[in-house]
């Protein structure tokens, strides 16, 4: 499911008339659950857990499990990964996926050169900055810019793409409004992406081969 980025959608939490999520603290983790729908249909699910150090660096678990029945056979999709993060940048990759029966794992880290990506053990190296195609979370500010680097966690390609602001709107999220910015994806990788207050994905829109892919959160636990 390649751009499939296994991303996801939207948040709860109670505030007075919106939805507002909880302030995550060092060490406490957020399991966020997300529903994924094909053509308007359920097709599987995501899970993401999110751990915040107290260095304040961010570990993002996902885990993607998507099976789609058409007229002729069925699809299946599946990812595990673990990205951590550190004053807004990327340090390391680890993901295996498997797209309808092609297997990759990808593993990348930062070096003191630029970022090394190895790819079903074939390594190269890629730009330091670079966004994920998971887009659980907003690149910094200064991260933003026309020629924005993207890593393909399902197949470790470097992609070049361009992050444009859409504005602020409104999400029904479980039967409650959520205020929410919304986001295009545009050049090499082509997505609608929605982030609340925190700059976390709380829903995203592809087009994959020819089918509309919607990620919408179901739900969020704290302990």
């Amino acid at each position: 499911m390649r751009d499939r980025s296994v991303a996801l959608a939207v948040v709860t939490g109670l505030g007075s008339l919106l939805f507002a999520l909880p302030t995550a603290r060092a060490g406490d983790p957020e399991q966020r659950l997300f529903t994924v729908r094909v053509d308007g249909k359920p097709a599987g699910e995501y899970r993401m857990a999110i751990r915040t150090g107290d260095d304040g660096a961010e570990v993002m678990t996902g885990s993607a499990a998507v099976h789609v029945k058409h007229l002729l056979g069925q699809y299946r999709y599946s990812y595990e990964g673990t990205e951590v993060w550190k004053d807004g940048r990327l340090q390391l990759l680890d993901a295996v996926s498997d797209d309808d029966g092609k297997r990759a794992t990808v593993h990348a880290a930062v070096e003191a050169t630029g970022m090394r990506v190895v790819v079903n053990g074939q390594s190269r190296t890629a730009r330091p900055d670079a966004w994920t195609t998971t887009y659980w979370r907003l690149p910094p500010a200064g991260g933003r810019g026309p020629a924005l680097a993207l890593l393909d966690v399902d197949t470790g390609e470097s992609l070049t793409a361009r992050l444009e602001v859409v504005g602020p709107t409104r999400l029904m999220v479980a039967g409650r409004p959520l205020d929410c910015t919304r986001y295009r994806v545009a050049g090499q990788a082509q997505a609608e992406l929605w982030y609340d207050a925190q700059g976390r994905l709380v829903r995203q829109e592809t087009v994959e081969d020819g089918h509309k892919t919607v990620l919408e959160l179901r739900e969020v636990r704290r302990p």
